[in-house]
């Protein structure tokens, strides 16, 4: 049965081409978007101190920010002390009404807080405004008033959340919200997996007979699949406990510990510190960048480089340095544009170097051998080659080793050292025309003219034999028991050298039957000396 491996014309499809190109920009953008975007969800910029400012919080919601002092008390050292006095303040709240005023200090301004008819000094409070918590534009007595009305209305909302209506109105929230985000989880699963994995791999793959499990495809779809399942139920989380104030206070506690883990610059790379979620973003684009060179590098060999009519090796050699060039060059644009300096992975270059020549050499021989297959070009992508007991077409070149495709369409991985170091039949290097020996022997009693004539015809009616050069029959030996003669044809298609031999056996013998010419088999002659054998006088 045979399968027509070109692929399908979609140029007659212009609406498929249109859902495969809007999929394509939802997916890039969403892989592009997740790696600054999900860290704003989890760590929201108004609520991560800074080395200059840091939010002041009432019932986990920011205010506003204070910045550094002209002491040696930092903006965060000063938040916390406010958020702890206000958030006191808050909770001790049993009045609807607050008296907050700002009083002027020479070049500062203070905020008071205080209960209109409370005397207890326990349940009041203060702060100051000084020119660096300002813009610039304003002084501290018009900053203090800004942040006095901001605190008024912070209070109103913090009393109002406290009230048993309110607990009501929105308690229903609370088991809605979950079931929603799974919802959510379980359609972007379906689409990521049964949509985006097919459209991915339509553009990725050599096509669909290629069964690799673990691929850039597969690493790509489900990293960017974990990013929107985290941003989904992190939002979920965080709009349920946003709902009231304890939780709210709780999750902005957990917040507060995950934004100083992840976003503190404790790890020193040279001369500039990175923070975690620094190094995180990094490998996501370090991902896409080899999700776009596979695309790109595919999109040229099948929509460019097979117009050409070139050969299929040289358009694979072509696609890998090129996927190779734009990965190498990505990861230098997103290193640099990270702040990270590349002098200082040099010491991870050595590093590497040394386990390379020691635990790794023979991946490294490996990885040599693959460049020296692309450019010296020994064997290519497509050609049919014998390498030990295995028989087949080379299906793909990587960088460490190579796909051969067996007769038996069996994908065997052999490594590229492997090419160099033993010996390899390759039918198909350069000239793929190839000679097939098919060995005849034939009773004693034939006409070896006839044998010859009738070898001559079969060649010449099979479809796949060529003409130039022409059918050859050789008389090799007198056998023991039959003439011995070889059938030589030429065959442009080394793969189906097989089909090829078995057809023409068939040919052969229905011939050979209908011109009744024995087929011999093996003889042999037994002669007996009757007067060697002892007799029955001999034996009285």
């Amino acid at each position: 049965m045979k399968t027509n491996s070109t692929p399908p014309d979609r140029s007659h499809h212009p609406e498929r081409i249109l859902r495969l190109v809007v999929v394509a920009v939802i997916s890039f953008t969403v892989a592009i978007a997740l790696p600054f975007i999900a860290p704003r969800i989890i760590f929201p910029a108004s609520m991560v101190a800074t080395d200059q400012s840091a939010p002041v919080i009432v019932d986990g919601r920011p205010i506003f920010r204070v910045a550094d002092t002209a002491t040696t008390t930092s903006a965060r050292n000063r938040a916390d002390i406010i958020s702890q006095s206000l958030q006191r303040f808050v909770s001790a709240q049993q009045q609807p009404e607050i008296y907050i005023e700002t009083v002027k200090a020479g070049n500062l301004a203070t905020v008071w807080l205080a209960y209109p008819t409370q005397a207890d000094p326990q349940v009041k409070t203060n702060f100051t405004v000084t020119n660096d918590d300002t813009s610039g534009a304003l002084i501290p007595t018009e900053q203090a008033e800004i942040w006095a009305i901001a605190l008024r209305q912070a209070f109103a909302e913090a009393q109002a959340e406290r009230q048993q209506d309110y607990i009501q109105r929105h308690l229903w929230q609370i088991p809605v919200v979950p079931i929603m985000a799974a919802l959510i989880h379980w359609l972007t699963g379906q689409f990521w997996r049964g949509y985006l994995y097919h459209f991915w791999r339509s553009l990725m793959m050599e096509g669909e007979g290629d069964r690799s499990k673990f691929t850039t495809v597969n690493l790509f779809l489900n990293a960017t699949l974990l990013l929107l399942r985290i941003g989904i139920w992190t939002s979920a989380l965080l709009y349920v406990t946003d709902l009231f104030p304890d939780s709210r206070q709780f999750s902005q506690r957990i917040i507060a510990q995950l934004t100083e883990s992840f976003t503190a610059k404790t790890i020193t790379l040279g001369s500039a510190p990175v923070s975690v979620l620094d190094i995180f973003r990094v490998l996501v684009l370090v991902l896409i960048v080899t999700v776009v060179a596979r695309v790109v590098s595919n999109l040229l060999k099948q929509r460019i480089l097979q117009e050409t009519g070139i050969n299929r090796g040289v358009q694979e050699a072509i696609a890998v340095m090129l996927r190779y060039s734009l990965i190498f060059i990505g990861c230098i644009v997103v290193l640099q544009a990270s702040g990270i300096n590349l002098s200082s992975l040099t010491l991870l270059a050595s590093a590497l170097g040394v386990g390379a020549g020691l635990g790794l050499q023979n991946i490294v021989k490996d990885i040599g051998s693959g460049l020296i297959l692309v450019f010296e070009r020994p064997i290519q992508v497509g050609e049919f080659v014998q390498i030990g007991d295995h028989i087949g077409t080379i299906e793909r070149i990587g960088a460490r080793s190579a796909e051969l495709r067996t007769v038996d369409q069996v994908s065997v991985i052999v490594p590229n050292s492997k090419f160099l170091e033993t010996e390899v039949i390759n039918w198909s290097h350069r000239n793929p025309i190839s000679r097939i020996r098919i060995p005849v022997s034939v009773a004693y009693g034939s006409d070896p003219d006839q044998v010859r004539e009738l070898l001559i015809a079969v060649g010449h009616q099979h479809p796949d034999v060529l003409a130039a050069p022409p059918v050859q029959v050789l008389f090799r030996k007198l056998g023991d028991s039959a003439f011995q003669f070889e059938l030589l044809v030429w065959i442009s298609q080394p793969s189906r050298q097989f089909i090829i031999q078995s057809e023409l056996l068939f040919k052969l013998v229905k011939a050979m039957h209908r011109e009744n010419i024995e087929i011999p088999f093996p003889q042999r002659d037994v002669h007996i000396r009757w007067h060697d054998l002892p007799t029955t006088r001999d034996k009285a």
